[in-house]
């Protein structure tokens, strides 16, 4: 296994006739959309009060996002904010969940949700990228853990790919903590997420086959941590309406700066909303 840097032309094969030109809209960029417009919902959902329930909602967010693979550029989209709560059953981004176990600090429930990546070779800019293989959406299943306190929130949850795409396991935990400033709530949040060697490399990873097409390196993605941050403020309109703002950065794993796919050390997103509570 080489390293990108032993890669031949590894970052200088990269066309520029569409500089400056409108990008268009792909799945990959909707599926972080969504991703992120899941965690604005939740960065709301989160600054009411301790042992309050999730409430849902409808709405729209603009969403900006930087993807890690070479080639791609910061975009902007808007997208729905869709969030539905039952009394088991629970729509949340793009998730859905049942609950096996609720109280009003506790939450435990089954989930199924997309593992939001997706790699399409025509979106790139990048002349050896275009060589590789598309990576499709992912599906997971798994478990969920939410609780609620005077000391904050914690949210976890443990998925396993059950699409064919070769396995592997996903895991997600965080921490945020509400602070009333005036009319505005600020919830600043850590976490860290977890990707399996097999996800890796099924996003990450370059075949023999794709090396001898692309001139890139063969690698295999092992599994990494790749901790963040981020900062949601949440302003109530009314009885009903809520305005959410948010940032956030992820630092990628070694696993996933180490592949010839990748550019750089950190994503970065950023969102604004506008929802409908009932």
């Amino acid at each position: 296994m080489r390293s990108k840097e032993d890669s031949p032309q590894a970052g200088h094969c990269r066309s520029n006739a569409n500089d400056g030109a409108p990008r268009a809209i792909g799945p990959y960029l909707l599926a972080l959309a969504l991703m992120t417009v899941a965690w604005l919902a939740a960065g709301s959902a989160m600054a009411q009060a301790p042992g309050a329930k999730p409430r849902s909602s409808l709405g729209v967010a603009v969403v900006a996002l930087k993807s890690p693979y070479a080639g791609y550029g910061t975009d902007t989209v808007a997208a729905p904010i869709i969030s539905y709560e039952g009394r088991r059953f629970h729509l949340r981004g793009g998730s859905i969940g049942y609950k096996v176990f609720d109280t009003e600090q506790t939450e435990v429930s089954l989930m199924a949700s997309p593992y939001m990546m997706r790699f399409k070779r025509k979106d790139s800019d990048d002349l050896q990228l275009r060589q590789l293989s598309n990576r499709g959406f992912s599906a997971m299943a798994g478990v969920a853990l939410r609780h609620n306190a005077s000391w904050g929130l914690v949210q976890a949850n443990v998925q396993a790919e059950v699409s064919g795409h070769g396995g592997g396991i996903a895991a997600d935990a965080k921490y945020a903590y509400p602070l009333p400033t005036g009319r505005v709530t600020l919830m600043p949040g850590i976490g860290v997420n977890y990707a399996g060697s097999a996800l890796n490399d099924y996003y990450f990873g370059i075949s023999d086959a794709e090396a001898r097409r692309s001139g890139l390196a063969r690698y295999r993605a092992g599994s990494g941590v790749s901790p963040y941050i981020d900062l949601t403020a949440v302003m109530p309109l009314g009885t009903h309406w809520t305005a959410t703002a948010s940032l956030r950065r992820s630092v990628l794993s070694d696993a996933i700066k180490d592949s010839p796919m990748t550019r750089g050390d950190h994503m970065d997103a950023a969102a604004l909303s506008l929802s409908y509570g009932f």
